[in-house]
């Protein structure tokens, strides 16, 4: 299977579509294993979410295929937990992904990333993610307040404004991320508006690294995410900031996320090296 069937025979059946799922031009399937490289891309500093992005993504077709399902109705694959880690500090613009996926039950699915250089072949990060699986009739009676009518029809690449808010604590701060809506979020399941986990991430990456300043240059070094229920659009997001250093080195941020009512949605635990 190549990405032109990808395209043709994934797709169109998992939640994920065009624009928000971006795929490589050279995805080939061998037995369990999903093979595929990436060229030229500036996964620095916020943009560290988009590597997320695509390897999640990537992670979602590796478990549809392992599914092997041939009802060709739609099936959810909704993260539970994220997990990405440095292995290496050599820096790289072309990078070979390797993905095997595994299920632990009709309901749950986790996939496993190796990401490396293509050039020295030498291991760059290590990605794991965990996966609801949701037929389409479940994800239409959960998510049935999401729902919309009307399909969003343009799509908007930018991100909502941000800002830190600082606080009488010197390891605590909050982050106010504007709300997003359905446009920026198109293709992360159509007609049931849902802001991407990445998407937050990013926001908050931004605003870690502009608290970090210009003194150093920094890095993320590890990355975990749990999401506990998901997030509508439309809502202002508040991000409580906890951060502390660890080592001469390496700084430790837990933000948690939650709408100014006190709903929390998920956290995100980081921690940034300085180099």
């Amino acid at each position: 299977m190549t990405t032109t069937d990808i395209k043709e025979h994934i797709i169109p059946y998992i939640g994920e579509t065009l624009p928000y799922i971006s795929i490589p031009d050279h995805i080939v399937f061998r037995e369990h294993k999903m093979e595929t490289e990436i060229f030229g891309q500036d996964f620095s500093n916020e943009n560290f979410a988009n590597l997320i992005k695509k390897l999640a993504s990537l992670g979602s077709l590796s478990l549809y295929k392992l599914l092997n399902d041939t009802s060709k109705e739609k099936i959810y694959f909704l993260g539970e937990k994220v997990r990405i880690r440095k292995l290496s500090y050599k820096t790289s613009d072309a990078i070979s992904v390797t993905s095997e996926s595994i299920l632990e039950s009709k309901r749950k699915g986790r996939s496993l990333l190796m990401i490396k250089d293509i050039h020295s072949g030498e291991a760059l990060y290590s990605f794991e993610m965990d996966y609801y699986i949701i037929t389409q009739d479940s994800f239409q009676l959960f998510y049935q307040d999401y729902f919309s009518s009307s399909p969003v029809e343009d799509y908007d690449k930018s991100l909502p404004e941000s800002r830190i808010n600082p606080t009488n604590d010197r390891h605590q701060f909050t982050i106010s991320i504007m709300p997003f809506s359905p446009n920026q979020c198109k293709g992360h399941f159509e007609n049931y508006p849902i802001v991407p986990f990445v998407f937050i991430t990013n926001c908050i990456l931004k605003e870690i690294f502009a608290f970090l300043g210009n003194e150093h240059n920094y890095e993320v070094d590890s990355l975990e995410g749990y999401a506990s229920i998901a997030v509508p659009t439309g809502k202002e997001l508040l991000i409580e900031v906890f951060h502390q250093k660890l080592l001469k080195n390496l700084i430790y941020f837990k933000c948690e996320f939650k709408d100014h009512s006190g709903t929390s949605y998920g956290a995100l635990i980081t921690n940034i090296k300085a180099i």
